[in-house]
């Protein structure tokens, strides 16, 4: 049997788990500013989500089109066969990622253009 300060402990408990997931798992609520595209032939390639535009980027399977507008970006076109990353749809929060696996290609988005330390050492 449970008593009733097990009910309210239990009860804490599940709204303190739910809160503490949309606070640290949940989607990012801020607009990105830029996105980096990785690809298995150059260096990561620095967009700004201000402009609007389409990119044709060589991956393992052959070339993707991403395409670029009103501050979101999204996969076009691309060669693989599952086209999950088309599926995606369009990504324009901080912090989201989409990857074509099979083309070794991926996006990830970031919210402001400063260059941030992750730490500093002396």
């Amino acid at each position: 049997m449970t008593t009733l300060a097990d009910r309210i402990i239990l009860v804490l408990a599940i709204l303190l788990i739910g809160w503490l997931y949309l606070h640290y798992w949940g989607t990012s609520s801020q607009l990105a500013s830029y996105a980096l595209i990785f690809t298995p032939f150059q260096s990561p390639q620095k967009v700004s989500l201000q402009h609007s535009q389409r990119l044709q980027v060589q991956g393992r399977l052959g070339v993707s089109l991403i395409e670029i507008e009103a501050g979101r970006i999204r996969f076009h076109t691309s060669p693989c066969h599952g086209k999950l990353c088309i599926h995606a749809g369009w990504l324009n929060h901080g912090g989201q990622l989409v990857a074509c696996l099979p083309n070794q290609v991926s996006i990830e988005l970031y919210l402001i253009e400063d260059d941030e330390f992750d730490s500093i050492v002396y």
